[in-house]
């Protein structure tokens, strides 16, 4: 629940600030085994398979695939699949020939023939693959490399190998019917992938003042302020800025020790970040300091961490696939979204988008916008709530506030949130509003916890098309530590 709770959020987050998004978008990292449309994570997990046969389980479109005969098994490293129980498993029409012994397999408008033995098939009557081994014969069942699959039917194909279970999802047919349900929201992508495109650069400038009441020491107002420019591309994320988080200091102060310390060096913290497949670094003087304050021993100048080790992988994945998402649907995005957060059990892949594409279904699908004269408009009170609790099979709970968004012809939108909890203890009321183009986005708003502190807040983003490529690494001849703050070779 806790990652369909995360990947919900960050999509919910993506759409309401309305962000452009034109860079590129890839899967995430792992070794190969191979898609239709390029490569394809290869996840290592634990868990239970979903079926036994050989010690290997074969799972399609999230259900187990049982093997009557010869099972799925490891071959020279390849992983050998019964082709008939999968075909079929995938919904195909399978035939075979005994006298060429050919197999011909119709999957929607895709036609396979493959002959047995071999390590060629033909699709569509004229498009010849080859794979990697030739087809064998054991049990009276004719096993193919699993990779054949991906290939030639436009397939999704992850390896699970805490599990043992080889995972196929038909990519483009379960996509396809998620988006039947997002007319509305595909057509704000469609714009906004229109206005830009390429890699895209970012400019972020967020602040505001946090008033910490006191009645008897006297109440403090402390600034915090957020200033990003960004680089976004299919390969990499480039940030770098600057972030005053007096705020955070001062309440670090009061509730550890050594946080008088700790707080004066957040007060201008300055970081710059590259993100990858290959991988994560931070170089932030602050951060320098701490390690060698700890007793680590670095050398003087810049010096990058390498927080690839931190699990950080998860968190660039989702807002990557959310914010740069190279006008991908929604069908698209949340796909890729739950591929990074499933990318350790992808057993769990197939039930957990189906789980998530309900929920958005449910909150923020057609169903859910009145359209008139160009414009679409959504409301989130407790009647929304009330359905999307009956939808879940659960019960309903007081929604103590109302969030309004309204996208326009032109792909421009506008949003308000209002929390009103005055009964609470203690009682807390928000108001947050915001607007945006196909290339800015603003927000503005205030918080207000009775006797404890009374927020307000500013920001926008700015968003451009751009020629530079991000780097997907810190260049060479810069020094590179881990968490410990121990050296470590940089790859050329």
């Amino acid at each position: 629940m806790k990652k369909l709770t995360t990947l919900f959020l960050s999509l919910l987050m993506a759409l309401t600030l309305a962000a452009p998004a034109a860079a590129e978008s890839e899967n995430a990292g792992g070794a190969v085994i191979g898609g239709a449309d390029g490569p394809t994570g290869v996840f290592v997990a634990a868990g239970e398979p979903a079926a036994q046969s050989g010690g290997v389980s074969v799972q399609v479109n999230g259900k187990a695939v049982d093997f009557s005969g010869a099972g799925a098994e490891i071959v020279d490293g390849r992983t050998m699949v019964p082709m008939r129980p999968v075909l079929e498993a995938l919904g195909a029409e399978v035939e075979y020939d005994r006298a060429t012994r050919t197999v011909r397999a119709v999957l929607g408008e895709t036609t396979l023939r493959h002959v047995v033995g071999t390590n060629q098939a033909v699709v569509d009557g004229d498009q010849v693959m080859v794979m990697d081994a030739a087809s064998f014969v054991k049990g009276g069942s004719t096993l193919a490399p699993l990779r054949f699959f991906s290939q030639a039917l436009g397939c999704e194909v992850y390896w699970d190998r805490g599990a043992r279970t080889a995972v196929v999802i038909d990519k483009h047919k379960m996509i396809a019917e998620i988006d039947r349900s997002f007319a509305v929201l595909n057509g704000l992508r469609a714009k906004q992938a229109q206005a830009l495109s390429g890699n895209l650069g970012m400019e972020l400038d967020f602040s505001g003042t946090a008033r910490l009441l006191d009645s008897v020491n006297g109440d403090r107002e402390l600034p915090f302020a957020v200033k990003l420019s960004g680089l976004w591309g299919g390969k990499a994320v480039n940030v770098k800025g600057t972030m005053d988080l007096s705020l955070l200091g001062a309440l670090l102060d009061q509730e550890m020790e050594g946080g008088q310390e700790l707080a004066g060096m957040l007060g201008n913290v300055e970081f710059q970040m590259i993100s990858s497949d290959s991988g994560m670094w931070i170089e932030a003087p602050a951060l320098t300091a701490l390690l060698r304050s700890a007793g680590a021993e670095l050398p003087e100048g810049r010096v990058w961490v390498d927080g690839s080790g931190a699990d950080m992988g998860e968190a660039y994945g989702l807002c990557g696939a959310g914010l740069s998402g190279g006008g991908l649907t929604m069908g698209e995005m949340l796909y890729a979204m739950a591929e990074t957060a499933d990318r350790e059990m992808p057993v769990l892949l197939y039930d957990d988008l189906t789980e998530a594409a309900g929920m958005l279904k449910l909150l923020m699908g057609d169903d859910t916008f009145v359209s008139s004269g160009g414009e679409s408009r959504w409301k989130l009170d407790q009647a929304m709530m009330d359905r999307l609790a009956g939808g879940l099979g659960a019960s309903g709970a007081a929604f103590p506030g109302s969030a309004e968004m309204t996208i326009k012809a032109d792909g421009s939108a506008a949003f308000e949130l209002k929390v009103d909890m005055r009964d609470a203890v203690p009682a807390v009321v928000v108001e947050m509003r915001g607007s945006s183009s196909l290339t800015d986005s603003s927000v503005q708003g205030r918080i207000q916890v009775q006797n404890v502190c009374d927020i307000t807040f500013q920001g926008g983003v700015k968003l451009s098309a751009s020629k530079a490529a991000p780097l997907t690494a810190p260049p060479a001849g810069e020094t590179v530590v881990d968490l410990a703050g121990t050296p470590m070779p940089l790859a050329a």
